[in-house]
């Protein structure tokens, strides 16, 4: 099958997001509220609305991918979409700007999650994006409670995704 892989809607890993370019890297700043109503928390953890680290990971593809049209040259270092990227029958290419670019996790560098992230905490996900190897992007997060208590620190790779 050729084009676009059909995947299902992700969670919201992010409540709100701003970014700035600066020099050759990406700012981002991006915020979710840890909620027991959130759908998937119910019953992670018996009687506590523990928010799970592996969440912040979809967090930073989503925050970069919905930002990365701001700094063309960290798009232009992802390279092409690819000769299979088209989805209309007339040829045309595909386009993300609604939603932004599909990124997917290209390697875990580091992670590490100091505090538990609980019931009501808002989380800020500090994000700084760099070009990493050629057609990847690094992105170095920092994470922290709304009274300021860093709660984790995680460094990715990501990649283009969604072609077959």
């Amino acid at each position: 099958m050729r084009g676009r892989r059909g995947y299902a809607r992700p969670l919201e890993g992010t409540d709100r997001i701003t970014a700035r370019a600066e020099a050759d890297e990406l700012l981002i700043e991006a915020a979710k509220v840890v909620r027991s109503t959130d759908p998937y928390l119910a019953g992670h953890f018996p009687e506590v609305t523990l928010y799970p680290a592996i969440f912040l990971l979809d967090g930073i593809r989503q925050a970069v991918g919905a930002e990365l049209h701001r700094s063309p040259a960290l798009t232009a270092h992802l390279g092409p979409d690819g000769p299979d990227s088209t989805d209309g029958p007339d040829g045309t290419a595909s386009t993300d700007s609604a939603e932004g670019e599909w990124l997917e996790l290209g390697s875990l560098d580091s992670a590490r999650v100091l505090r538990p992230m609980l019931e009501g905490d808002e989380l800020r996900l500090l994000i700084r994006v760099s070009a990493g190897r050629p057609g990847a992007l690094r992105a170095a997060l920092d994470c922290r409670r709304g009274d300021g208590e860093q709660v984790a620190k995680m460094t990715v790779e990501l990649v283009r995704g969604g072609t077959s």
